[in-house]
């Protein structure tokens, strides 16, 4: 499949899918900015407003996800293509789901304080979240070698994160036995921190499909 084939339901003349993965990415860029608040909050007032506000992006993107299930199957595609727009769409879901679960861990287990290792995984979530929303206003202009590269390297970038925070997880493992805190603690910082982990790798998943739509081509 060419890469104009895959891309030619974005342009402004169809107007199918192009839309529907910019509202995904919207949702998920705002989703991580409060996941990041939601890290150094400490008032469970204001924890329980940012986890609403997460859930309704959540339940927003779920809402893009059944019309873009409407969409798709109102729309004349070859397989294959389908296979491409489905697997990108529900990634998307994913990463929004991943971010919904970090909240909830955020939330449901009551941290008095946290490092600044895990401060600095929901930073990095935050960058890969508008690198991610950056692509997606980019796909109309898949037609440019510019605008392939910086694709390209948005998609490199995310990846860089991903193995930031993967490093970051290992190091936070194997120091959290060292810091005196309770097996209550120990279990609630090991839930987050591999929240984290997944949340990041669901991110990542989602450049790598890009990057293969594009080698296509």
């Amino acid at each position: 499949m060419s890469l104009n084939s895959f891309f030619q339901f974005f342009v402004p003349k169809e107007n199918k899918f192009y839309p529907l993965y910019i509202q995904q990415a919207e949702s998920i860029e705002k989703a991580s900015k409060l996941l990041r608040e939601m890290i150094t909050e400490t008032d469970l007032t204001r924890l329980e407003a940012l986890k609403r506000e997460i859930k309704a992006c959540e339940t927003k993107g779920d809402d893009v996800l059944r019309l873009f299930y409407s969409q798709l199957f109102n729309t004349v595609l070859t397989p294959f293509e389908r296979e491409d727009v489905h697997e990108l769409a529900e990634m998307m879901d994913d990463f929004l789901d991943c971010i919904d679960d970090s909240a909830n861990i955020i939330l449901t287990r009551r941290f008095t304080d946290l490092d600044s290792d895990l401060t600095t995984m929901t930073d990095n979530i935050k960058f890969a979240a508008e690198s991610l929303s950056t692509i997606m206003h980019g796909l109309n202009q898949m037609n440019s070698n510019a605008k392939l590269r910086e694709i390209n390297r948005l998609c490199h970038e995310i990846k860089d994160i991903e193995h930031e925070n993967d490093e970051l997880y290992g190091n936070y493992i194997s120091k959290l036995f060292n810091n005196g805190y309770s097996l209550t603690e120990i279990i609630k910082r090991k839930d987050l921190v591999q929240v984290l982990e997944n949340t990041t790798n669901s991110v990542k998943y989602i450049s790598d499909k890009v990057r293969s739509i594009i080698s296509k081509q």
